[in-house]
């Protein structure tokens, strides 16, 4: 088992609302407190911004990050840009995880928590691999919240959850040690329709743009055009990506709280969104196909049946839904 002195947890982000970001009250308190409790002798790392409110809040260093703002990632049809937080995350998890000096890290976004220390056991656990693809030194568990094989009821690839990174400090640096996204240029001669990454279908969604973004320093070749762009050799690239790199779970299974915009009755813990994951049953499928043919695969089966036979019912209607959602896009952003 590790050894939590030789763990570092960054804790990133803001440690209060901003005006374009409501967040739990107090949940920066609680997610510092978590890894007290959890992981006892770990070192901690507050990584945010300057003039943060910091009364309260116990960490061991701080590190203060200037802040790049939102990222440009596309246009509307009158010409507004849409604004997302993608630099502001890798500044404070790249600044973050270059001050730590312990062979294991975290990366935790500061209005998450710990309930928990499973991801230790699970970092360890998985030791085979397949000769192809097998970029990082050792397996980086992740939650598989948003860790989708569906988006609008369609197949998906490459995207990885952004929430929580456990593994070598070297894995996470390689991961998240990224160049910022540039803002997308804006033309003027297609003012009245959508400009912007993937256009005219749906843009990559925030969470394949760092996977992808991480995957590329290992090679360049491994790329989408937009959220959807998936056929057979993408498909298993992207399996084998999760397969040999990362070992991905549920916030239980991992030991990860969320706050209450990922979790109770909110969008993304329903029904509709939650079979649209990457269940960690689901991931030892994986692991098993490429990696290591006699794992036997662990945990409750009738929940990935539930979950398989929830798709077939689910997924057509979705299906259905997302190809006139997305022929509507596409007629009127062509």
């Amino acid at each position: 088992m590790i050894d939590n002195r030789d763990i570092s947890v960054v804790v990133q982000g803001p440690v209060q609302a901003l005006a374009d970001r409501p967040m739990d009250e107090g949940i920066t308190y609680r997610s510092l407190k978590s890894v007290r409790q959890y992981l006892p002798g770990a070192h901690i790392i507050l990584s945010t911004w300057h003039e943060q409110n910091l009364d309260g809040l116990d960490f061991d260093e701080l590190v203060l990050c200037d802040d790049p703002g939102p990222n440009i990632y596309r246009y509307l049809a009158d010409g507004e840009p849409g604004k997302l937080n993608n630099n502001r995350q890798i500044v404070s998890s790249r600044e973050g995880l270059k001050r730590v000096k312990t062979r294991y890290a975290m990366k935790l976004r500061s209005d998450n928590f710990l309930v928990g220390d499973q991801f230790k056991a699970l970092q360890q656990r998985f030791d085979k691999r397949h000769p192809e693809y097998a970029f990082l030194q050792q397996r980086v568990v992740v939650n598989n919240t948003f860790t989708r094989e569906y988006a609008k009821g369609m197949p998906v690839v490459f995207h990885a959850c952004d929430f929580f990174y456990f593994g070598l400090t070297e894995d996470l640096l390689a991961l998240w040690d990224l160049p910022l996204f540039e803002d997308y240029p804006f033309d003027p001669e297609k003012l009245g329709k959508v400009q912007g990454l993937g256009s005219p279908y749906f843009p990559p969604d925030c969470t394949q743009k760092f996977w992808l973004a991480a995957l590329q320093r290992f090679d360049d070749s491994i790329r989408i055009d937009h959220l959807h762009h998936c056929n057979p050799e993408l498909k298993r690239t992207s399996d084998l990506c999760y397969a040999n790199n990362l070992v991905v779970g549920e916030p239980a299974v991992i030991g990860l709280g969320l706050n209450s915009k990922f979790s109770g009755d909110e969008r993304a813990n329903r029904l509709s969104g939650t079979i649209t994951y990457l269940s960690h049953l689901g991931w030892q499928r994986l692991y098993r196909k490429y990696c290591d043919p006699d794992w036997r695969i662990e945990g409750n089966l009738a929940d990935w049946l539930r979950q398989t036979s929830l798709r077939a019912v689910l997924l057509p209607g979705k299906w259905v839904e997302g190809q006139l959602r997305l022929r509507k896009w596409v007629a009127k952003n062509r």
